[in-house]
C-alpha cells in the first residue's frame, strides 16, 4: 500500500527533476504511472533479503531503489504510448545513476541492484530474480545482418564488471563472478563462472548447495 503523502512527494520530485533538464508537461495519467512504478519497485524487492533498502518505505534517496523505480516508470509510460516522456525519464535515470537501461527492454518482475552505476542492460531475454552490481554489461553480438542477444535464466547474479555478450544461454541459478566475460557461450544451470571467454572456468553445484549463495539477495524458497 502506498500512502498518499509518499505518492505526492515522489510525483513532485519527478516533475522537478525532469524540468531541470527539459520543459515537461504531463497529463492526469502520469500520477497513476508513478503509483504503478512505486508498486512495481516494491514488488521487485518483496522477495529480497536486502530489506534495509525499503525498511523506511519507498525512498527517492536510495539510489539503487530509485534507479529501478525510474526504469519501471519509463517502461510504463513508454508502453502506454508516450515515448517522448519515456525517453526523458530514461535520460534522467542515465544522468542521475549512470545506467543504460532503455525503457523498451523487458526487465523481470523481481530485479534488484546493489550498485547501479555504470551498468548497461541491452535487449536480452531476462529471467526472474535477476540481480546486478556495478559496471555490468549485457550486450549484443552483431555479425553481418544477424544480431544475437543473450538469454538469461531465473536467479542470475552478475557481480561487478562482468559481461554477457552475444549468443549466450545462461541457465538458472547462475553466479557470474566479478570481471568475468562471457561471449557466445552457454552456461549450465547451478553454476559459478569465472574468467573470460573462450577460457571460462565453470563450476557446477547441486541446486540446494548453490542456493546458499543466493541468501544475500533473495529468499530462496522459490524457483
Amino acid at each position: 500500500m502506498i500512502d498518499k503523502a509518499s505518492l505526492e512527494y515522489t510525483y513532485s520530485i519527478i516533475l522537478k527533476q525532469l524540468n531541470l533538464y527539459w520543459p515537461t508537461e504531463v497529463d492526469n495519467r502520469f500520477k497513476n504511472d508513478v503509483q504503478m512504478a512505486i508498486q512495481r519497485t516494491k514488488r521487485s524487492y518483496d522477495d529480497s533479503t536486502r530489506l534495509y533498502y525499503l525498511s523506511d518505505g519507498f525512498s527517492v534517496l536510495n539510489t539503487s531503489v530509485y534507479s529501478v523505480f525510474l526504469y519501471y516508470l519509463a517502461h510504463i509510460v513508454g508502453r502506454r504510448g508516450d515515448k517522448e516522456l519515456a525517453d526523458k525519464i530514461y535520460y534522467l535515470n542515465k544522468i542521475m545513476n549512470s545506467v543504460e537501461w532503455y525503457w523498451n527492454i523487458e526487465l523481470p518482475e523481481h530485479f534488484i541492484v546493489e550498485h547501479p552505476i555504470g551498468s548497461v542492460l541491452g535487449k536480452a531475454e531476462y529471467g526472474d530474480y535477476f540481480s546486478i552490481y556495478q559496471g555490468v554489461t549485457v550486450g549484443e553480438r552483431l555479425k553481418g545482418d544477424i544480431v544475437s542477444w543473450p538469454k538469461l535464466g531465473n536467479h542470475v547474479i552478475m557481480f561487478a564488471n562482468s559481461s554477457v555478450i552475444g549468443d549466450c544461454n545462461i541457465g538458472n541459478w547462475v553466479i557470474i563472478s566479478a570481471e568475468s566475460f562471457i561471449k557466445n557461450e552457454d552456461i549450465p544451470n547451478c553454476s559459478v563462472v569465472y574468467g573470460k571467454s573462450p577460457e571460462l572456468v565453470i563450476k557446477q553445484y547441486e541446486k540446494e548447495e548453490i542456493k546458499k549463495y543466493f541468501i544475500k539477495s533473495w529468499r530462496i524458497g522459490k524457483g
